[in-house]
């Protein structure tokens, strides 16, 4: 799962972290009273049984419970929900390209950065709409991770989204941006050494800028499509 809050794993951790401070607290409880004077032992068998019982049985429901969200939480991060938007992202040396394959099926390039100064090298591809993606707000993106000869990694790390594009394999992942604005990030697999210098950039935008921009792009495909006709 991409972008999922985390307060449920906070809220694990934490509970672990209590129940491990109620442990050691014991222990120390018991390393303190060792020297005591001693107590004449209780004949009380009945109270003994029990309170050993509970002493074995209520760590395993402590821990039970608290392994019920947990459990809940890693479903969750290995479930794709429903999509509204799936992206197609494939890796090339030194770019990416992007294909909308349910908005139209155009497809476009971002173009890698020529030097330390982030400037980007011009989109030669002729049926380039743009060069960075443009999504909806608060709407669930599907990517789909694929390669063409090394393996590369697209990761958005203030979108919590990541994931390895593997040659001759199809990676599935998704994310859901509260907000809108800018997202950076780049290729975090050493796939070659200037692959810090692929770059990704989202774009959130309200649904209706997004349906714009979408019926632009589909415009400007088709142009170019038949420009090319026109020249066979």
């Amino acid at each position: 799962m991409i972008g999922q809050d985390n307060s449920v794993l906070w809220i694990v951790v934490g509970a672990f972290g209590a129940i491990c401070l109620f442990i050691l607290a014991l222990l120390a409880r018991t390393v303190l009273t060792r020297g005591a004077p001693s107590r004449p032992a209780s004949s009380d068998a009945a109270r003994r049984t029990r309170r050993d019982l509970i002493w074995t049985v209520a760590p395993v429901l402590a821990f039970a419970f608290v392994a019920a969200p947990l459990m809940g939480l890693l479903y969750l991060r290995n479930t794709t929900p429903a999509a509204a938007l799936t992206i197609t992202v494939t890796g090339h040396m030194w770019y990416w390209t992007y294909k909308y394959s349910d908005s139209g099926d155009f497809t476009f390039r971002g173009p890698m950065i020529a030097n330390s100064a982030a400037e980007k090298l011009p989109v030669t591809t002729p049926s380039a709409t743009d060069d960075h993606i443009i999504v909806p707000v608060d709407k669930t993106v599907r990517i789909v991770a694929i390669a063409t000869n090394v393996i590369y990694s697209w990761a958005i790390p203030s979108l919590g989204a990541r994931i390895e594009a593997v040659p001759g394999w199809n990676g599935q992942t998704w994310f859901k941006a509260a907000k809108e604005g800018l997202y950076y990030g780049n290729c975090s697999e050493l796939c070659g050494l200037p692959h810090a210098f692929k770059p990704i950039e989202i774009e959130v935008v309200s649904q209706a800028r997004f349906d714009k921009w979408i019926a632009e792009s589909n415009r400007k495909l088709s142009r170019v499509v038949a420009t090319a006709g026109v020249g066979q």
